[in-house]
């Protein structure tokens, strides 16, 4: 079962390692579109959430909620993604 704080976790995580200058202390309210900008990263942040969680994660399902929602909304939609809503 997928927690949304380890959702949370996870992203902060990969710009922790990825975007170190972007701020984290406001994740959920951020929105992956603000802080990802070329395709690659965008792939890359998928990859490491599918191995951080434990989930298959189909982009083209995501589609454009993975640049338009906040992180926060996004942890939500991945937690009920792995219930198999």
């Amino acid at each position: 079962m997928v927690e949304r704080k380890a959702v949370l976790d996870a992203i902060a995580e990969f710009f922790a390692e990825n975007f170190p200058h972007v701020p984290r202390d406001n994740i959920e309210g951020m929105k992956a579109g603000d802080v990802i900008q070329q395709s690659l990263d965008l792939v890359e942040f998928v990859l490491h959430l599918e191995e951080k969680l434990g989930l298959e994660i189909n982009i083209n399902t995501l589609g454009e909620k993975l640049i338009t929602k906040t992180f926060g909304e996004l942890a939500a939609d991945l937690v009920a993604m792995a219930k198999g809503a």
